[in-house]
């Protein structure tokens, strides 16, 4: 890669002494192009520069496929350093001028290029929808090599939905296309994803064997960049079968590769590897080294989710060695980076969610509709004349509005039973970490349904209390297991770590699509009436209603219940403390509903 960087490197040299018009400037564009995707992984800084460069030529020139073209090596290049939504605009621009042009082959290589976006994200559906279009594209251009890796990028969805059948499936068939073409470089490719599915299949013996297959084919290719990849995978492998000193060796080597191919990303990712595993093995000084040459590289590369992952792995070395002070410091870094990374990716999120509600519900509004009168009156004025057909045809399209309703009632039904079965399972994961807390969350919901109900709140808002109660603690599985159970009064430092959990907690699901305001909840179920709760002293009316109740429910709740460091104040003590500060901490009309529910019914979990 370094090689071909110095070529186009030189090439480009040469040209630049020659006027930018015609095709001297059409190949220039091009260069520039080349230069930007072999930068993108090492340099992605350079990418940038590359790419600006050709834009601004190709929209000088007129040269409206290298525009389309480095709208996309712009886009690639952004998208390396984990500003997805940032990177769409480019290829949304990429795909505008494809299609102008009748692109085939470009707006194949931008669905991909989406898909993978997607795909990195989390966001599934949409990544599938893209790589079955650039799939669609490749068969009818006949383009077995874009086929393939469309084929395998489609494996990569499957597996991350854990639907291991089918993603092999994909990837077997990605496999036979590449064999039949002679695309080594493909069948390399191949071999390294099944060895992935193998691994996550508990089978890593036989992942082994692929990885080292993989290996080989890279190696009878002299791919540096393709040699470093199954390094650090066949690492992996030996770190998940506990054999630290070998997988030390395979991340060693793969650091070498990526230092002389000057693949800085890669150089970051193994370092903090190493420093894993150093910190494993207790070599604390030699992991912090590397630790900290990992986060230099990612601040120099300016990648934030590398360097937010060096922080994270900074922090699990310092709690190591039982520096928390240091831990703290560090985790609050990852958790800042992180916030900034994917905060514009939740508004984007719930911006797309809002207008893919609003669509599907005009669509089926629009649909029903549609059935019900412009169907039922085009019959009747086609057949005034047939009463016994016209009755017939009514009752039958009676009868599909109505399966129709029913087959949109049930699947909401399923959509909302998987979404809360998923609820359920993480309330249980929450509480497998806290044991002295073990119910916790389900007592808080059962009473803040109730409260919710006496202040005459909407159904859906019920629905939604009571979900987000399940999971409201969700971030305390990210704070140490010795702080949670902790027999005595928490220091200053061990408080602040533990007011963390609203704000990891929202970190955590604010990707997942709910049909509620999950993340935004747990982010706020610690502020007060009055401004002086946490994270973001929010008062009032600025704090969300299901926040304010379960503020409520879980004070209550924990006064009521035993907890390793205090005996049980009890339930006129839990009283007690919501009315004093009724006002103060506390919504008032939440207070009220509470001791309303309290007289008339007790608390639900006694």
């Amino acid at each position: 890669m370094k090689t071909e960087v110095a070529e186009l490197k030189q090439r480009l040299k040469k040209i630049r002494s020659r006027p930018s018009t015609g095709e001297t400037g059409r190949e220039r564009v091009d260069l520039l192009n080349k230069l930007g995707m072999a930068s993108y992984r090492s340099d992605p800084l350079m990418t940038d520069v590359y790419a600006s460069e050709a834009m601004a030529l190709s929209a000088e020139i007129g040269y409206r496929k290298g525009e389309a073209r480095s709208n996309a090596v712009f886009g690639i290049g952004i998208a390396s350093r984990g500003k997805y939504f940032e990177s769409m605009k480019y290829f949304n621009t990429a795909h505008a001028i494809y299609t102008e042009l009748d692109d085939k082959k470009g707006l194949a290589d931008t669905y991909t290029n989406v898909g993978i976006i997607y795909s990195d994200q989390g966001r599934l559906d949409l990544a599938l929808e893209h790589h079955l279009k650039a799939l669609a594209i490749d068969e009818a251009i006949n383009d077995n090599v874009s086929l393939s890796h469309s084929l395998n990028c489609i494996g990569v969805v499957f597996r991350k939905r854990n639907d291991l059948e089918k993603a092999e499936y994909y990837y077997m068939k990605a496999l036979k296309l590449r064999e039949i073409t002679g695309d080594i470089s493909g069948l390399a490719i191949s071999y390294n994803n099944i060895g992935i599915l193998a691994k996550e299949r508990g089978n890593l013996e036989e992942a082994l064997q692929h990885f080292n297959r993989s290996l080989k084919l890279k190696e009878d290719l002299g791919d540096k960049r393709g040699i470093l990849v199954s390094y650090t995978n066949i690492g992996d492998i030996h770190t998940k079968l506990e054999e630290y000193t070998e997988s030390l060796g395979y991340y060693k080597k793969s650091l070498a590769i990526g230092e002389e191919i000057s693949d800085e990303k890669n150089c970051c990712e193994n370092c903090n590897k190493i420093g894993h595993i150093l910190t494993l093995l207790g070599e604390y000084e030699n992991a912090l080294e590397y630790l900290k040459r990992g986060l230099q590289i990612s601040l120099d590369i300016g990648m934030g989710i590398l360097e937010a992952n060096s922080y994270r792995k900074l922090s699990d070395l310092y709690r190591s060695t039982g520096d928390y002070e240091k831990a703290f410091k560090h985790y609050k870094k990852h958790s800042i980076l992180t916030r900034e990374i994917f905060g514009e990716k939740s508004a984007e999120t719930i911006n797309r969610l809002q207008i893919r509600y609003e669509t599907e519900k005009k669509e089926k509004e629009a649909e029903l509709y549609y059935l019900r009168n412009v169907e039922l009156q085009r019959e009747i004025n086609e057949r005034k004349q047939v009463e016994n057909q016209l009755t017939a045809h009514e009752h039958l399209l009676e009868e599909r509005v109505r399966n129709r309703t029913a087959e949109l009632q049930k699947s909401l039904g399923k959509l909302k039973k998987s979404v809360a079965g998923t609820i359920r399972t993480l309330s249980k994961i929450i509480e497998s970490k806290d044991p002295y807390t073990s119910g916790h969350q389900m007592r808080v919901a059962e009473l803040s349904r109730l409260i919710a109900i006496e202040m005459g709140l909407t159904e859906e808002k019920i629905e939604a209390i009571f979900m987000i109660s399940l999971v409201h603690d969700i971030g305390k599985i990210c704070i140490p297991q010795e702080i949670l159970s902790r027999s005595w009064k928490l220091s200053p430092l061990e408080q602040e770590i533990v007011q963390t959990h609203p704000q990891t907690g929202y970190d955590i699901l604010s990707e997942v699509e709910f049909p509620w305001p999950v993340a935004e909840v747990i982010l706020q179920h610690h502020e007060t009436h009055n401004g002086t709760g946490y994270p973001n002293g929010l008062k009032r009316e600025e704090i969300m209603i299901e926040a304010r109740i379960i503020a409520v429910a879980d004070v209550v709740e924990a006064m009521t219940s035993h907890r390793p460091y205090r005996s049980i104040p009890g339930l006129e003590k839990a009283i007690e403390e919501i009315s004093v500060n009724s006002g103060k901490l506390y919504d008032p009309n939440v207070v009220d509903a509470c001791k309303n529910v309290i007289r008339k019914k007790g608390l639900p979990f006694q």
